[in-house]
């Protein structure tokens, strides 16, 4: 192995010029100018790009390599790991866990991993404090008080274990505890119960909870969903008028509650300076990457409790690692449909509210999960029901008519609404969601074909940017406007400003903020959307369409979470073959976490 084979390796396509140049640079500030160094380097960035936290070095280690570029061919041989190690710790870019070099190499879990080291601190922060916090009980709790109102909440829970009821039980005796499940299996049912036990151990108003999620649209779902919660506590009350009215509505993205600080990665709550919560909250935890998990718990003060919800199985975030996922591995008891790890205080709910698991897209979700894809394939064929509807991808010939055949009505329904409320009603409960950003059965095109037959329709002018009907999606956090990625807004006239076209964007039940469309962040139009920007998201009915051809993305994750945004209703539109691929493909990150957590 020399230099140069090392450098032609990295002229691969896959890899990227951040990989080339990082990897360059750990050699120039290694004296002896390592070759396995450089190797090693380029790899670490190349898979924190893929969203690993590590490198694991056996991975590679001993293998050899084999490409052709410019009709020339290319062989690279790699060191064993033994050797590999051991050159690697004669660099001045390579330390031990602890210490402050680039690069950090851990060799005491099952694999030896190399980290950049920035990476290194966030799982090893987090895992600390996890370990911390599941050896810290509550001591403040009343046993005889909290007994009393898991009783009272969950009545019907003595023939079978609740895991509703142990997954509250948790959350209010232990200062970390994870409640995962999918979709319809209680587990908003679940948090406001927790709320309401809380607020009745910690009657003072000294007592602060935080509702968090990643997400400003996972945020408002949140919202939404505590307030209809108290409005139908309020109708059939399960507690005290005044702890009802204690209940919080204010949710918060992470960012918000952190508190950015512009045109810096760092936040204003931190170790030294703490969120001033007694518990935090946090909706669609398996969104948060490795980075801003561990700059929450860093910024928790010491007996601040942390209670995590979400669902395991769907895609992990969009930046390095898969929290959730992480924390959830490991060997759990299955009793009754649901299953708890009492080590780390994690509740799986598994029982459905919303769809029969026996049948229908219940079914479909946990064959998916079990990345049995025949079988999956062969369910929505031959047992199409009135939730599940299969299709054969359309040719791209014919991919616009079917679209006007198949969605127009859904569309002009609200591209026609006279108000925004009345538009807001009738857009929430129908999306299109894409498996692909990019290509012919992307989420661009597929919007730039919906423009394409509004103007055939006469329903919008040729190159005309903004219409009334519009929605758009924002890309971009903008924190001076508090509008964030995932936000969806639509285009109307605003009544109020001589029907000037302003972009709506909603805040709760009939309350708006609006913005004319100048001083918006960067977007994009959203008739589809794709798969990941629809995480955080509840429709009634979903249109999934996948591409004609196969890709590293599409796996069991997406098509799942894709599956799981439907509350009601999903058609999906794919390719035998290429479905079947993709629930058989498995999203692996790699990371120490689980490790470090065992």
């Amino acid at each position: 192995m020399n230099i140069n084979n090392v450098s032609k390796f990295f002229q691969q396509d896959e890899y990227s010029h951040l990989d080339r140049h990082f990897a360059r640079f750990m050699l120039n500030i290694d004296p002896i100018k390592i070759p396995s160094l450089y190797l090693a380097a380029g790899l670490v960035c190349h898979h924190a790009d893929l969203g690993d936290t590590c490198l694991e070095l056996s991975n590679y280690a001993g293998k050899k390599f084999h490409w052709k570029s410019n009709e020339t061919e290319h062989r690279l041989s790699f060191l064993d790991i033994d050797e590999w190690i051991s050159k690697l710790k004669h660099s001045t870019a390579v330390g031990s866990p602890g210490e402050k070099t680039p690069l950090i190499l851990d060799e005491s879990g099952k694999t030896n991993r190399l980290y950049l080291l920035r990476y290194w601190e966030y799982e090893n922060q987090l895992a600390q404090f996890i370990k911390n916090r599941i050896q810290q009980p509550i001591k403040t709790v009343d046993k005889n008080l909290l007994q009393e109102g898991l009783n009272r909440l969950f009545p019907d829970s003595h023939s079978e274990t609740d895991w509703q009821k142990e997954a509250a039980h948790s959350a209010l005796t232990h200062s970390f505890s994870v409640i995962s499940g999918g979709p319809g299996t209680g587990k908003t049912t679940t948090v406001i119960k927790i709320i309401i036990l809380l607020l009745e151990q910690f009657v003072s108003d000294d007592f602060h909870l935080a509702l968090v999620a990643p997400t400003g649209k996972a945020a408002m779902r949140l919202k939404e969903s505590i307030i209809s919660s108290k409005q139908k506590l309020a109708a059939a009350p399960i507690c005290s008028k005044a702890i009802l009215e204690r209940i919080p509505e204010e949710t918060y993205t992470l960012h918000r509650l952190l508190g950015p600080i512009r045109h810096s990665p760092y936040f204003r709550h931190n170790k030294e300076t703490p969120l001033p919560y007694d518990c935090v909250i946090v909706d669609e935890a398996s969104m948060v990457d490795l980075a801003l998990m561990s700059k929450l718990t860093s910024a928790l003060r010491p007996n601040t409790s942390l209670i995590l919800l979400g669902d395991e199985n769907q895609l992990s975030s969009v930046e390095s690692g898969s929290v959730l996922g992480d924390i959830c591995k490991g060997t759990s008891n299955e009793i009754n449909g649901g299953s708890e790890n009492s080590r780390l205080n994690i509740i799986r709910l598994q029982k459905s509210y919303r769809f029969n698991n026996d049948e229908g897209v219940g079914k479909l979700s946990r064959l998916i999960n079990s990345g049995k894809g025949e079988e999956s394939l062969k369910l929505i064929q031959q047992n199409q029901s009135s939730d599940l509807q299969w299709s054969l991808l359309p040719d791209f010939g014919s991919l616009q008519e079917t679209l006007k055949t198949t969605l127009i009505k859904e569309i002009l329904s609200f591209i026609q609404a006279t108000t925004p409320a009345e538009a807001f009603r009738r857009f929430q409960p129908f999306r299109i969601l894409c498996a692909l950003k990019n290509g012919p059965y992307g989420a661009l095109n597929i919007n730039v074909l919906i423009e394409r037959l509004l103007v055939q329709k006469g329903t919008i002018q040729r190159d005309e940017t903004w219409y009334s009907g519009r929605p758009v999606m924002i890309t971009r956090n903008d924190y001076s406007l508090q509008l964030f990625n995932g936000d969806i807004g639509l285009v109307l006239p605003d009544s109020d400003d001589n029907d000037i076209l302003k972009v709506f964007f909603e805040t709760g039940p009939n309350q708006y903020r609006k913005f004319l469309p100048a001083r918006l962040p960067e977007h994009e139009t959203v008739f589809a959307m794709t798969i990941h920007k629809s995480q955080g998201s509840e429709f009634d009915k979903i249109l999934i369409i996948l591409p004609d051809q196969d890709s590293p993305v599409l796996t069991r994750e997406l098509i799942y979470t894709g599956l799981t945004r439907a509350k009601k209703q999903v058609s999906i539109w794919g390719v035998e073959e290429i479905f079947v691929r993709s629930i058989k493909r498995k999203i692996e990150r790699r990371s120490g976490l689980v490790d470090q957590l065992s």
